[in-house]
């Protein structure tokens, strides 16, 4: 770039060309957060993310904030030369409800401003979650044997979530009982217990035994999961 000087009265310019060295300020900055874990499988379970602030422009950037709202990390770098970075670890604990959805995503974002203009940067870390659905369901009877017609014969129904995600509108069924029950939720580990009975007819004395099955179902990401158990007991029988 050159100056050169002017007439204003007779628009007229100077032949001399003086050299003039301009400075351009470049003011930028870039976050990059990864995350250490590929997967979880379960609450309780800790991300771990590295996040590094690098200053991308050519001036020195000072009071630069980094936040990931998430993890609650909040710093403040005092000054930032040019091409300079700063690196800072934060870390997460997952919960149930993140097991069930699949996924872990959150954003730090880096921000400075200099010459009155704010400068920021952003980025995000997606962790997956590993999920497993699946029940269990245990059928026992209370009563050992049976040797008339009108014994009552009860039963004890327990269901359980053995998977890692939280199921909905679970059905429970004993259709030779007429039980047929609904749980509403059922966290991982958590089991319902219920109640059922059947009353004997000659025919099950004349049979010498009698079976029932009970089974529990449940629907999760489109897929059905279910789990039976059946329970026998024994007639004594004289002829």
């Amino acid at each position: 770039y050159y100056a050169a000087s002017k007439n204003n009265d007779t628009e007229c310019e100077s032949f001399g060309r003086t050299p003039v060295t301009l400075t351009i300020y470049n003011c930028e900055i870039s976050i990059q957060k990864t995350a250490n874990e590929a997967s979880y499988d379960a609450a309780d379970d800790v991300l771990t993310y590295k996040i590094v602030v690098t200053n991308t422009g050519n001036v020195t950037l000072s009071n630069v904030t980094v936040e990931d709202p998430l993890t609650g990390l909040k710093e403040t770098i005092a000054t930032l030369a040019p091409g300079a970075s700063e690196t800072f670890t934060t870390s997460y604990e997952v919960d149930q409800d993140d097991v069930d959805a699949g996924n872990v995503e959150n954003t730090a974002t880096a921000t400075a401003v200099y010459d009155e203009k704010e400068v920021s940067d952003s980025d995000d870390a997606t962790v997956n979650a590993v999920q497993t659905a699946s029940l269990s369901l245990e059928k026992t009877a209370n009563e050992a044997s049976y040797d008339a017609a009108d014994d009552v014969l009860t039963y004890k129904i327990v269901v359980t979530n053995t998977g890692n995600v939280t199921l909905s509108n679970v059905t429970v069924e004993d259709p030779l009982t007429g039980l047929e029950e609904t749980i509403a939720t059922l966290a991982p580990g958590a089991s319902e217990t219920f109640e059922s009975s059947y009353t004997v007819s000659q025919s099950d004395v004349d049979a010498g035994s009698f079976t029932n099955v009970a089974t529990a179902t449940a629907v999760y990401d489109e897929k059905e999961v279910s789990d039976s158990d059946d329970a026998t007991v024994n007639a004594v029988q004289t002829a």
